[in-house]
Parts: C-alpha cells; sequence; structure tokens
C-alpha cells in the first residue's frame, strides 16, 4: 500500500483523506499548520459591520469559518476561490455562491464579470497573510476592497515524531501540498531535523505551481502540478499516478 502524507491543517483534512483511502493510500497526517479564530467578543463587536457591502470574498474555506464566527447574515452573495470554499459557503447557508475554480486573480476575474464596482464594498474575512494580492487586482478595477482579519495561520515548530520516524525509516512515498505557505513551513521543519535527505524519491502532489516552485532546489523529486488548483483535480492527478 502506498503511503501518503497529507500536511493541510486539520479542518481541512478530510474529505480530502477519505478520497486518497479510496485509491488505496494509507494516509497520515502532520498539519504543519493550524488556524487560530477570532470572534466578535475577542474582535469587540457585536458582529460584523455589513453596511454598504455587496458581497463576501472567500479566498479559502477557513474566512467562510470565520465569517461564521462574526455573523449570522448569509443574504449576501458568496464569491469563493474554489470549490470548496465553495461548497463550505453553501454549506454554511449561503444561497447565492459563485466559485472562480481557480486562484486569486480568477476570483478577481469572476467579481467583474458579475459585480458593479458602484454598488458597494467587497467584504474579505481573511487572515494577516494571505496569497495573492487581490485588494490590488479589484481596487485598480474600482471597487471598495474591505479585508477583516479574523483568523491567524500559525506554524507549527516541529514535526511529529511519527512523521520524522516515518521518513528516516523510507516509509513515506508521496505528501501532498495545497499552499507554499505549508510548502515553506514542511521544508523549514525538515532542514531544521537535518532530514532533506529522507526527501529523494519522493512523490510531492502539488496544488499549483506557486507550490512546486517552492522544491524547485530540492533534489531527486518527483513534482507533479494539478491541472486546476482544486481538490477534485489533486485527486485526478494522485489516481492518474502509479
Amino acid at each position: 500500500m502506498i503511503t501518503h502524507l497529507v500536511t493541510r491543517p486539520q479542518a481541512d483534512q478530510e474529505p480530502f483523506a477519505s478520497d486518497l483511502r479510496q485509491l488505496g493510500r494509507e494516509v497520515y497526517f502532520d498539519a504543519v499548520f493550524d488556524i487560530v479564530f477570532r470572534d466578535s467578543a475577542e474582535l469587540d463587536l457585536a458582529e460584523l459591520n455589513l453596511s454598504g457591502v455587496q458581497a463576501v470574498l472567500f479566498t479559502s474555506a477557513n474566512g467562510v469559518r470565520a465569517y461564521q464566527l462574526n455573523s449570522k447574515d448569509r443574504s449576501l452573495p458568496a464569491f469563493c476561490v474554489g470549490d470548496s470554499s465553495a461548497a463550505a459557503a453553501r454549506k454554511n447557508g449561503f444561497e447565492k455562491v459563485y466559485s472562480a475554480n481557480g486562484d486569486v486573480s480568477d476570483l478577481a476575474e469572476l467579481v467583474r464579470t458579475k459585480l458593479k464596482p458602484k454598488s458597494g464594498t467587497l467584504l474579505h474575512p481573511a487572515a494577516s497573510k494571505i496569497a495573492g494580492d487581490l485588494q490590488t487586482d479589484l481596487s485598480q478595477s474600482g471597487y471598495a476592497y474591505r479585508r477583516e482579519i479574523l483568523y491567524e495561520a500559525m506554524s507549527s515548530t516541529a514535526l511529529l515524531q511519527q512523521t520524522g520516524n516515518l521518513l528516516k525509516n523510507n516509509k513515506i512515498k508521496e505528501i501532498s501540498f495545497f499552499s507554499p505557505r505549508s510548502s515553506k513551513i514542511f521544508l523549514a521543519l525538515i532542514a531544521q531535523e537535518n532530514l532533506l535527505p529522507s526527501l529523494e524519491g519522493l512523490t510531492i502532489y502539488c496544488l499549483s505551481k506557486a507550490v512546486a516552485d517552492c522544491f524547485d532546489e530540492i533534489p531527486g523529486l518527483k513534482l507533479l502540478v494539478s491541472k486546476q488548483p482544486n481538490r477534485a483535480d489533486m485527486i485526478k492527478l494522485i489516481a492518474s499516478t502509479k
């Protein structure tokens, strides 16, 4: 059985891990960062101010979870970067949900095709550090953009002991990465424990080229990039690999 290491935050590990098991993988977990949410009480708010907001932008399922903690309003349309965040929005009660099925550039383009700049502000529940520059992209098109920092990604300070042992004994054959952040943190933790040689020969599945670029200087890897940056295409890529 092929062993596969999942590095996603705990809240995002399923159903990806379930899909992997259906492909016959033995799945191990090591979330190299986790999500810490802030709620309205911590922010000294009764609820998020939605006055003048025409739509909510979600660049991850974590943004949906953060919004859930800070607002009961589900009447606004939800514009989502991909299918995972769109599924989270629907599950959370949003009825008008649009998916860009791509990256933040695709999300900005979706906004431009559906919304008018003069119709109101675009609210983006997010972390303090985000991928891409959605604000600049939308601002240059005349949109009013407002980011609310509602959660933080906290990096792990060490690999799990189990992960280190598995790598030392060449028990891991595949690892999947869904963001440059998780890739960089993982590589830093690997280097910290002098385990870089243990990566030789592994297959690394990457959600995007930006993820794959993080591994450019690591020799002996088989880097495979998903056709589209979503979970479904990652699973298709893994399923096609023997």
